[in-house]
Parts: C-alpha cells; sequence; structure tokens
C-alpha cells in the first residue's frame, strides 16, 4: 500500500511537470485550434489483479485533434473474472473472484511523430465498480461490489508499417482507488496490431474524389 502510494505521488509530480511546461501547452493549445477527427475502435490491456495476469477489453470513441492531443470516452470491462486460489488447510479451498467494468475518460498527448514511428503519453480516469466474490469448497460466502476510482497513466508506442496498419505496445499503471486497492493496482500492458479503418475509408473516398470525416481504429491481439 505505502509503495503505491509513492508511485501514485512520483507519477502526480511528473505529469504535472509535463503538462505545465510551456513548450508542450503550446502545441496542445495549437492543436486545438484544428478540425478534429472522430475516431473508434477497440483494444484490450492487461494487468494485475491480485497478482494475475487478467484483460480488460476498451470499446472507446473520441475525438483526435490534428495527431497531437485526442480525448476518449471508453467502456472498460474484463470479460472473465480474475481468479486466485488459496488452501488454508488441508482438504479446504478458498477461492476469490474480482472482475472489473468502468467508464473511463482518456487524454493521450503524442510527444513524437514521424513517418514510420508515434509515441504518447495516455492518461484515464475512470468511474465503475469491482464485483467481488468468495466461496469455500464450492460454497459461495460472499459477494460484494464496491465503487472503484481506476487511474491508469501509461506511455505507447506504434510503429507503422503502412499508413493503415501498424504494432502497437504499451505500459502503464493502474490504481484503482477504493476499498480494492491493493488487489486491483498494478502494472498494465498491452501489445498487438492496430489497423486504422479510417485510412482505408480514405482512400476509397480518394478514388472517388470525396473528402472523408471519420476514422477508425482497431488494435487487435
Amino acid at each position: 500500500m505505502k509503495r503505491c502510494l509513492q508511485i501514485v505521488f512520483f507519477l502526480f509530480v511528473s505529469l504535472q511537470g509535463f503538462a505545465t511546461n510551456p513548450q508542450n501547452l503550446d502545441s496542445i493549445k495549437q492543436a486545438l485550434k484544428t478540425k478534429p477527427r472522430v475516431v473508434f475502435g477497440l483494444n484490450n490491456r492487461f494487468s494485475t489483479i491480485s497478482g494475475e495476469i487478467s484483460r480488460t477489453t476498451r470499446l472507446f470513441a473520441g475525438l483526435d485533434y490534428d495527431k497531437k492531443i485526442r480525448f476518449e470516452l471508453a467502456l472498460n470491462a474484463m470479460p472473465s473474472a480474475a481468479v486466485t486460489i488459496d488452501y488454508p488447510r488441508d482438504g479446504d479451498t478458498i477461492l476469490r473472484t474480482n472482475q472489473l467494468a468502468y467508464i473511463g475518460f482518456q487524454a493521450e498527448y503524442t510527444f513524437f511523430h514521424s513517418k514510420k514511428w508515434k509515441l504518447s503519453f495516455p492518461v484515464q480516469i475512470g468511474l465503475g465498480r469491482n464485483t467481488h466474490t468468495r466461496r469455500e469448497n464450492r460454497h459461495l460466502l460472499l459477494t460484494r461490489r464496491s465503487p472503484v476510482v481506476p487511474i491508469e497513466p501509461g506511455v505507447n508506442g506504434l510503429y507503422y508499417i503502412y499508413d493503415w496498419i501498424g504494432l502497437k505496445a504499451g505500459v502503464g499503471l493502474r490504481m484503482s482507488l477504493g476499498q480494492s486497492f491493493s488487489a486491483l493496482s498494478g502494472p498494465y500492458y498491452n501489445i498487438g496490431v492496430a489497423v486504422f479503418a479510417g485510412e482505408l475509408y480514405r482512400r476509397f473516398k480518394k478514388a472517388q474524389q470525396k473528402t472523408p470525416t471519420e476514422s477508425a481504429e482497431v488494435f487487435i491481439r
């Protein structure tokens, strides 16, 4: 618990210094003056829940400003519960599960962008609940639903194979404020193929001499 709080403080100070940098603020202000593109898609994050690797799926939609700053609203949910098993005594089994579901708002700042590479800082803040159960020798003893406030800072990297497809990876930290802080907090990562359906759509519309209005991103693992 103490170590997690130290990490939270360190990240808060680091992000505060980054956000108040005059150069970064100017680039964000300039980007927000441009016409945004609509983005939407599906991706996955893998994180530790009670020490076990679990998957969280994100369904998101948002606005991208000049490929510099983007804002997303996402539905985050674990398709299956994270399970931990203890054997306190011979012949006894205690099974605990945790399953997160929450709405998240994410801001992502791109600090480097070239023809082939993109590096960015995403920060997502959510509000939702965790469903915790406890079974002893297959008998359900407890079902508890408690509110959680996940805070997820991280860093993402993207390598463009073509303008419509690339390889994407990211790492970060989930801090779930609430009753199950220690069980739900921990590092996360994502890795896979990113398909930009919006670029394919633009190519198709360009062939018809029309201007597209939307962009889409699908992240597949």
